[in-house]
């Protein structure tokens, strides 16, 4: 196989990984939580120590020595005798997932696809169970975070969520009759569906059966073959030409925090704007790891003093395409 075929298709597999915004952050706080679990298991007054040369043969036996003679579990931590503690019942409240979610938006190049993640309740972890809850947000009006996004949908409803291998079938009941834009606007509505199908079904999964009702639909909204499998369209087609990933909309965040943008911009260089009130705070070019006609990335980290910032990410010249969420820095 030669190199550019390989490159072809680990690109296409790439394109179906979701990757949450608060990945690299969940990945910290568990290693974190390893370092501190190590420790607890260390007697008291041990130190973990650094050496080098033949001083760590010694320093490894003395910990070997210590962790033997270490005892690996113990009784649980009891309130004092006579004390006025109580035991408190630990409360479970329902499963939750944070699950990738796309709606629409306006650009240049007319209606594309934007992506929020969204934490929503599940009844399961399995992915039926993820992708009826995503798919139940999409179809909900007004549940976006960001006010420059929306779904057509009308409050339509999941009647059923199935996955047999490769296919997601879904069956949806109140679908409307018309969604506004024309037929150019109604393809990337169904593309909505397919690629938030797709993001939540599982990395196996590549073709979405649509049911209206229970039954197949020839047509709907002026967009034909819809009663076979439908697959995600190339991205440079449906999704818009920048996304600002993170931070999402309306995120509380610290004075230090990640920005993620991903656009197909010419020239493969984004701009970061921060606006406070009517004062421009930042305004900064970025390169991403590839230009157009491929998608790239960029993550920085921004500093900010307390207070609500607009932060945009655009693509520069005429035509102006952007993407902006209001934070707020703690």
């Amino acid at each position: 196989m030669s190199e550019d075929a390989l490159r072809r298709i680990l690109a296409a597999e790439a394109e179906t990984v979701e990757v949450a915004p608060d990945a690299l952050t969940t990945i910290r706080r568990r290693i974190n939580r390893r370092r501190v679990g190590w420790r607890r298991y260390l007697p008291s007054g041990v130190m973990l120590l650094s050496f080098g040369g033949g001083t760590a043969v010694v320093a490894a036996a003395t910990v070997a020595v210590v962790l033997a003679a270490s005892p690996r579990t113990g009784p649980v931590p009891q309130p004092p005798a006579g004390g006025d503690q109580t035991p408190t019942a630990t409360v479970t409240g329902p499963p939750v997932a944070n699950l990738p979610v796309y709606y629409l938006g306006k650009t240049s190049q007319g209606v594309r696809l934007f992506r929020e993640y969204h934490t929503l309740p599940v009844t399961g972890a399995d992915p039926v169970a993820r992708t009826r809850a995503a798919l139940t947000a999409m179809l909900t009006t007004h549940s976006a975070s960001d006010p420059e996004y929306s779904t057509p949908w009308q409050d339509a409803t999941v009647t059923a969520v199935r996955i047999d291998g490769a296919t997601a079938t879904v069956d949806l009941h109140g679908v409307p009759d018309t969604v506004p834009g024309g037929a150019a606007a109604a393809r990337v509505v169904v593309q909505q569906l397919v690629w938030t199908v797709t993001a939540n079904a599982g990395t196996t999964v590549t073709a979405v059966r649509l049911l209206v009702d229970g039954h197949s639909v020839a047509a709907l909204w002026g967009v034909p073959d819809l009663d076979g499998p439908l697959t995600r369209a190339p991205r440079t087609e449906v999704q818009a030409p920048i996304w600002l990933i993170d931070p999402q909309q309306a995120a509380p965040v610290g004075r230090s925090f990640q920005v993620n943008i991903t656009g197909t911009v010419p020239g493969g260089v984004a701009g970061l704007r921060v606006v406070r009130g009517t004062t421009v705070v930042k305004d900064q070019e970025v390169p991403l790891s590839a230009s157009a006609p491929q998608q790239g990335e960029a993550h920085l980290t921004l500093t900010l003093d307390p207070g609500t910032y607009t932060v945009t990410a655009y693509i520069p010249g005429p035509a102006g395409d952007a993407d902006s969420h209001e934070i707020t820095v703690h």
